[in-house]
């Protein structure tokens, strides 16, 4: 995927998980899109919502508005959408991407009473769990810009492993391994637990991935199992 429609979709995401509209329409789109094989062109917002149950398409179309992929041109009192050009180049890597926003935003609820810290990290979790690593990257970033001491040091350090798979999934095997191996002697010190992120078992887990990379090497580290990837969790 190009680097313009990677960037145009991490902010559709982005933006769904900050406006309840928005997350309804990114799930609307993603379940049209998955229904075709070519980009859609010159659809209707009834036609687009119409893979969504009415009782789940509240706010649709001001959410059309919010997310960035779309284009729209208006005739005869009647306005149609089409997918933005840069999404069309590869297709079929859009409409994954728009399927694993749709199953991350299905159990996003914001929260209106956390903090801008906690905001993030929640965020951060909910993406992380859909292996949505560049996009916690994104999340988490000016967060991080914002920190210092021990908060700033674990921030950078889930920074690094996210993007640690995400160059996994771009092929690029020494990325991986030197991200990976930074960011865990980054948040290995605040185990067992930090802002109130469960550490213990993340690290031993992400361990476990370091040693199969090690062990299957530039020549095989293809086969290494996405399904080995910890999930993050918040402490009860």
């Amino acid at each position: 995927m190009k680097i313009e429609a990677r960037n145009l979709l991490a902010e559709s995401i982005l933006e769904a998980l900050d406006s309840p509209e928005a997350a309804v329409a990114l799930r609307c789109l993603a379940a049209y899109c998955s229904t075709t094989t070519t980009p859609p062109v010159s659809v209707s917002i009834e036609a687009l919502s119409a893979a969504l149950p009415t009782s789940q398409t509240t706010g649709v179309t001001v959410g059309f508005r919010r997310i960035p992929l779309l284009s729209w041109e208006r005739s005869e009192a009647r306005e149609t959408a089409t997918l933005v050009p840069s999404l069309t180049d590869d297709y079929a890597s859009t409409v994954a991407k728009l399927t694993q926003y749709a199953s991350a935003l299905t159990s996003w609820v914001p929260n209106e009473q956390d903090d801008t810290r906690t905001t993030a990290l929640r965020k951060a979790v909910q993406l992380f769990n859909g292996q949505l690593f560049f996009e916690v990257h994104e999340v988490l970033e000016d967060q991080w810009k914002q920190e210092e001491g021990e908060v700033r040091r674990f921030l950078q350090g889930l920074i690094q492993i996210a993007v640690a798979f995400h160059h996994l999934g771009n092929c690029n095997f020494r990325g991986a391994i030197a991200l990976l191996h930074d960011g865990l002697g980054k948040i290995r010190p605040s185990q067992p637990e930090f802002l109130g992120i469960e550490l213990q078992q993340f690290v031993a887990r992400l361990r476990l991935c370091q040693q199969e990379l090690q062990t299957l090497g530039p020549e095989h580290f293809q086969r290494f199992s996405p399904a080995l990837i910890p999930s993050l969790q918040f402490v009860a």
